[in-house]
């Protein structure tokens, strides 16, 4: 299952005293840095739709200007449909067909989290981890925000349960009776390569109670030792039927007894990070605040590429 726990460190009064240390000798940049590294470990272990697209850095010359917008844009090129080739008799000339490159644009936005304030001289009692109370109160949030817009996206681009997708004229969000069985699953991953596309799916998305589901499953379901393995550790991230399974805490996101699937990142869209999470630190007075924040973009540019059962 998902963990969030952090490695055994040194003494929390140690690390919370030497933290204040750095702010009361004006050493900013030395604090944020410290909180920095620990908050984009934590940032790309959780979040499952970082996972499913795995993010990349880009720089402001990688920038594209638009006349209808002052935000920062990235256009990005798509693959272009082709006809297929045809059997002609000899002496007969190819047909012309202009060339077009299809585009698609990652428009970019800014997360951040609450400003969070306290007293100096109220954190030097503290047992507990001063980087973990930081660290906390920003990534919650902010791993939420990016999660809830990836999948309210997903949601978008399926339409609805039953509902054909105008882009490929298939129905990717389909209900599958017979609650959580193997069967079923196998079934559920008939959705994407019936599709025009032909893809095929990469990761599944479940949550951490549907999962249960697939640890009821006895020898004669999933076969093997694998079975006995399931009843004594439970389950872990795996394989099963030849794609990845992630599980997810969010159950408000991915609701029980529903899997999202999705293709391989190059056939499915883009992230991109123009800003990592960064944690601004300021002390004024006795008072400490701060709040993360950071600047990313992501697109589904090939709704081919995510489909979703209910079962």
């Amino acid at each position: 299952m998902p963990s969030t726990q952090t490695p055994p460190g040194p003494g929390s009064k140690q690390v919370n005293n030497a933290f204040i240390g750095m702010l009361e000798q004006g050493l900013e940049k030395q604090a944020q840095d410290a909180v920095n590294d620990y908050i984009r470990v934590k940032m790309r272990e959780d979040g499952f739709g970082r996972r499913i697209i795995p993010p990349v850095q880009i720089t402001n010359d990688e920038l594209d200007r638009q006349v209808d917008t002052d935000k920062p844009v990235k256009v990005i090129d798509k693959e272009p449909s082709s006809p297929g080739a045809i059997s002609v008799p000899f002496a007969t000339q190819p047909i012309n067909r202009y060339i077009r490159g299809p585009r698609f644009r990652v428009m970019f936005d800014r997360i951040l989290t609450p400003r969070f304030t306290k007293d100096i001289d109220e954190l030097r009692t503290y047992d507990m981890d001063i980087r973990q109370i930081l660290s906390d109160n920003s990534i919650k949030d902010m791993l939420a925000e990016e999660d809830g817009k990836f999948i309210l996206v997903c949601n978008s681009l399926l339409v609805g349960q039953g509902s054909t997708v105008p882009e490929t004229g298939s129905v990717q969000w389909q209900a599958i009776a017979g609650g959580v069985t193997r069967e079923t699953i196998a079934e559920s991953m008939k959705i994407m390569p019936s599709t025009p596309n032909h893809l095929n799916v990469s990761t599944v998305l479940v949550n951490n109670v549907t999962i249960w589901d697939v640890v009821k499953f006895g020898r004669d379901e999933i076969g093997g030792d694998l079975s006995q393995e399931l009843f004594e550790r439970g389950f872990a991230e795996r394989e099963i039927m030849g794609v990845q399974w992630i599980i997810t805490i969010k159950r408000d996101l991915v609701p029980d007894a529903t899997l999202f699937h999705f293709a391989e990142p190059k056939f499915l869209g883009k992230w991109l990070i123009l800003e990592d999470t960064t944690m601004y630190i300021d002390r004024k007075a006795y008072m400490l605040e701060f709040f993360a924040y950071e600047s990313m973009g992501a697109a589904i540019a090939n709704v081919a590429g995510v489909t979703r059962a209910d079962f």
